[in-house]
C-alpha cells in the first residue's frame, strides 16, 4: 500500500508539472493577454495521457481504464428447428420403430431384433402399426417388406394419416425369407402399414405363422426426414428377479376341462350409480357367477369413484392396471414408463391391499423398450370387441361369438352402454353353451401357465 501511495503522488506531481509546462508554452505563443475563460477540462495533451505525454521517471502502479468494448451484434434467436431436408436414402423401420394402432384378432410378438412375430387364426385378420414419422410418397420410389410367410398368404398394406389404405399387395407369400414389393401414389402419405392374413385357400388357420422383419422406404433427394423417433434406454433387470409373476388367483371354481375365455374392460372407474355402464357389467358377471378383469387409469380415479374399484374386488374381480394418464408407453423414456405404471399401482394398493397387477397397456402399445423396462406381465387381447370405435351392442355380440376360442382374450371398456348391454345378453348364454367367463390371471392359472414379467400376452396358449 506505501508503495501504490507514493506511485500515486509521483503521478499527482508529474500531471501537475506538464500542467505547468503546457501553461508557459500557452503565454510564449500568444503577446496579448487572453480574456479569462471558462475552466473546462483538460484535453488529453493538456493531461500529459495523450500523445505528447511526457516520458515518466517510473511506471505507476495505478489499474488502467480498460477501452470501452464494443456491444456486439445481437445474436438472432434462431428458427424453430425443422426437420432436415435429406438426400437420397434407404429408411428402413424395424418393430421396435412401430407402434402398435389397432387389430382383429391378430397374435403377435415384438422380438428384441426388432423383427414381428404373427400368428393368424382367421382369414382377414390383420394389424396394423404406425411408422414414426409420415413420409410424403412423392418423394419415395418404392417400398420393401422383408418378410417370411411360407404357410398362408399376407397382405401388406399401406396406410395414410387417417388410416385409410392407400397401397396393398396380396402376394405375401413366400420361400424363405424374401422382399415384397409396393409402389405407392406419389400423391399421398404414409402413417402406417398394415400385415393381414388373406389366404382364401387355407383350411387350417392354426397353422398360419409369418414373422416380418423390416419394412424400406427408398427416398429420393429433398425428402423431409423427420425427427429421429426417441430410443429408451431400458432399466437394468433386477438379477434377483425370477421373472414369473406371482399368481395367487383362486380357480376352485373353475373346471379345466371346459372352454374358457377372459373378458377385460378398460378405462374405468365411471362411478357406483346401478345405472353406471360399469355397474351394469359387474352385475352382468356375478348374475351367472362369472369374473373378468377390469384394467383402471389413474384420470378416472377419485374419492367418488374409487368405490367402484372396491366393489370390483369384494365381488371377486381382477383389478388391473391400465397407467396414470393414458400414455403411449412405447413413446416415453424408462423413467416417465415406470412413473406411469408405478404411481397407478401404488393407488390401486392403497384401495385393494394388493402389490402387484397385471398391466394393459394403453393402445396395447409395448415395444422391446417397454418390455425391458415394466416388470410386470402385459396383457393385449386376441379379440378386439371395438366398442372403442362404436361398435353397437348387436356388433360386440357377433365379434364376440364368431372369434371366440378357450384360452382367448376380449378387449372391451367400460365406459359404454352398447358393451354394458351386450354383457347383460352374451354373458348368460355363453354360460348356457357350456364357457367360462374368467379374469386373466385364472385363464393362465386354470390351463398351468406362468405369466412372466415383461412379456406380451395376446391369449393364453
Amino acid at each position: 500500500m506505501k508503495k501504490r501511495m507514493i506511485a500515486l503522488l509521483s503521478v499527482l506531481c508529474l500531471t501537475l508539472g506538464c500542467f505547468g509546462a503546457c501553461g508557459k508554452t500557452e503565454e510564449t505563443n500568444n503577446t496579448a493577454t487572453p480574456e479569462p475563460t471558462a475552466t473546462v477540462a483538460p484535453s488529453s495533451e493538456e493531461r500529459g495521457d495523450g500523445p505528447t505525454q511526457p516520458e515518466a521517471t517510473a511506471t505507476p502502479e495505478a489499474t488502467a481504464t480498460p477501452e470501452p468494448t464494443a456491444t456486439p451484434e445481437p445474436t438472432a434467436t434462431p428458427e424453430p428447428t425443422k426437420a432436415p431436408s435429406a438426400g437420397p436414402a434407404e429408411v428402413t423401420y424395424d418393430f421396435n420403430d412401430l407402434s402398435y394402432n389397432s387389430s382383429y384378432g391378430t397374435n403377435y410378438t415384438v422380438l428384441e431384433d426388432g423383427s414381428i412375430s404373427l400368428q393368424y387364426e382367421g382369414l382377414y385378420q390383420e394389424i396394423k402399426l404406425s411408422l414414426p414419422q409420415t413420409l410424403d410418397m412423392s418423394y419415395c420410389t418404392g417400398v420393401s417388406v422383408k418378410m417370411k410367410s411360407e404357410i398362408g398368404n399376407m397382405a401388406i398394406k399401406l396406410y395414410d394419416e387417417g388410416f385409410a389404405e392407400v397401397a396393398v399387395t396380396y402376394d405375401g407369400k413366400t420361400s424363405g425369407i424374401a422382399d415384397k414389393f409396393l409402389t405407392p401414389d406419389p400423391s399421398t402419405k404414409v402413417a402406417g402399414i398394415g400385415l393381414m392374413a388373406c389366404d382364401n385357400d387355407l383350411t387350417d388357420y392354426s397353422l398360419f405363422e409369418a414373422t416380418v422383419y423390416s419394412v424400406t422406404f427408398s427416398m429420393k433427394e429433398g425428402w423431409d426426414s423427420g425427427a429421429p423417433a426417441p430410443t429408451a434406454t431400458p432399466i437394468p433387470e433386477d438379477p434377483n428377479d425370477t421373472g414369473i409373476w406371482e399368481n395367487n388367483a383362486d380357480i376352485s371354481w373353475i373346471d379345466p376341462s371346459k372352454p374358457m375365455i377372459a373378458f377385460t374392460f378398460d378405462d374405468g372407474p365411471v362411478g357406483t350409480a346401478e345405472t353406471a355402464s360399469s355397474i351394469r357389467i359387474q352385475n352382468a358377471l356375478a348374475a351367472s357367477g362369472q369374473h373378468a378383469t377390469f384394467f383402471y387409469w389413474g384420470t378416472s380415479l377419485s374419492k367418488a369413484t374409487e368405490a367402484e374399484i372396491k366393489r370390483a374386488y369384494d365381488m371377486g374381480f381382477e383389478i388391473g392396471n391400465h397407467t396414470k394418464s393414458h400414455q403411449d408407453l412405447s413413446k416415453l423414456t424408462p423413467e416417465k414408463m415406470l412413473d406411469e405404471v408405478m404411481t397407478q399401482a401404488d393407488k390401486l394398493t392403497a384401495i385393494t391391499g394388493l402389490e402387484h397387477f397385471l398391466v394393459r397397456p394403453p393402445y396395447l402399445s409395448a415395444n422391446v423398450n417397454v418390455q425391458k423396462t415394466i416388470r410386470e406381465p402385459m396383457i393385449n387381447c386376441s379379440i378386439d370387441s371395438k366398442d372403442w370405435a362404436g361398435a353397437t351392442t348387436e356388433q360386440i355380440i357377433n365379434t364376440i361369438n364368431t372369434q371366440k376360442k378357450d384360452g382367448a382374450i376380449v378387449l372391451m371398456h367400460e365406459t359404454y352402454a352398447a358393451t354394458a348391454a351386450a354383457m347383460e345378453t352374451l354373458i348368460p348364454q355363453l354360460v348356457a353353451e357350456g364357457w367360462q367367463i374368467v379374469s386373466v390371471s385364472e385363464l393362465f392359472k386354470a390351463k398351468g401357465l406362468d405369466l412372466l414379467d415383461g412379456k406380451v400376452y395376446n391369449n393364453a396358449k
